[in-house]
């Protein structure tokens, strides 16, 4: 076994993830993506992003699920949610999350980005569960999708 494999001390995890962030276009500070919709979510992702730069989670968190109601198969805003989760350090939920907006994203090209956006979520929160093996495969799916 490598000892580098499983000494990993956080500024080379950083490394990895801003390396990530760099070859996604685009990306945000936030984990708010836009998304194409009515007004009423439109409104709600405003009030989620407002709740979550002011450290709010559960209002943020609160305001994503209502506009999961208005459009329960847009995978931006189950993107949104984990990303909320994830900040809340509620690591098996954003993963589950992002999971679900994966799934919902499909093989569509126009959600590329956000599949890749997907897996860096679930990367972060398999090392926030300790879970190496997990971390490793979604990093590894990460970077798969951005050499497409």
């Amino acid at each position: 076994m490598n000892i580098l494999t499983n000494w990993q001390p956080l500024p080379l995890r950083l490394l990895f993830v801003i390396a990530l962030v760099m070859a996604v276009e685009n990306l945000q500070a936030t984990p708010y993506l836009k998304t194409d919709s009515n007004s009423a979510v439109e409104s709600l992702l405003l009030d989620a992003k407002t709740y979550y730069e002011t450290q709010q989670y559960e209002q943020a968190a609160a305001s994503l699920e209502r506009a999961l109601r208005i459009k329960p198969r847009n995978p931006i805003i189950w993107y949104n949610l984990a990303g909320v989760r994830l900040a809340n350090d509620e690591w098996k939920r954003a993963a589950n999350l992002a999971q679900k907006s994966n799934a919902l994203a499909g093989k569509n090209k126009k959600y590329k980005n956000l599949r890749i956006r997907n897996w860096m979520v679930i990367t972060l929160a398999c090392e926030g569960m300790g879970n190496d093996r997990c971390a490793r495969e979604a990093r590894d799916r990460a970077q798969t999708l951005i050499q497409k």
